[in-house]
């Protein structure tokens, strides 16, 4: 069966560089889903362009209250000083706060993308050990939008041509 055909990587040791220490995989190999690979990582990037915009813009429009500052007098004192102080310290807490919910942001991001991956696992794993134990025909459906879904379905495929040769076998033999 053609490799390409079927999305299977060659992770033989000439592929993987090993003995070498580095790893020869080339960039290709991260697009070879992209439907798959690149849906979350859009997200987190969306996500990170969304946060920062606004880090950005929040602090530009402090810096303009800071020239508004400093061309009100020509002459700092003590307490245009410390208005200034007071917005830099308020820059800095928006960046901070801004970044803190955008640390949220990609814990959440990465939670779903474990849960979407690891729960599949599970069954998958599963179905996996029922067949091993001769048990053919075992259904463990998934989630309608689980990631590992085409794995699982073609799982369930070859335990049901394993059911049915198990079955021809007994009626033959």
């Amino acid at each position: 069966m053609d490799k390409a055909a079927t999305g299977i990587m060659d992770n033989s040791p000439a592929d993987t560089g090993a003995g070498t220490g580095r790893s020869r995989r080339k960039w290709k190999n991260f697009f070879i889903k992209p439907k798959y690979q690149m849906k979350y990582t859009w997200h987190q990037i969306a996500g990170g362009l969304a946060f920062f915009s606004v880090a950005a813009i929040m602090v530009l429009i402090k810096v303009g209250e800071i020239d508004a500052l400093m061309d009100q007098s020509r002459v700092l004192d003590l307490s245009t000083q410390v208005q200034i102080t007071r917005i830099y310290v308020e820059m800095v807490t928006i960046f901070m706060v801004l970044f803190a919910g955008y640390i949220f942001y990609a814990c959440m991001l990465m939670l779903v993308v474990s849960h979407r991956v690891s729960g599949p696992t599970i069954a998958i794993v599963a179905t996996i050990e029922e067949l091993i134990k001769g048990n053919y025909g075992f259904k463990r459906p998934l989630r309608n939008h689980d990631e590992l879904g085409s794995i699982q379905h073609v799982l369930q495929e070859l335990s049901e041509n394993l059911k049915e040769k198990s079955e021809a076998q007994k009626k033959g033999g």
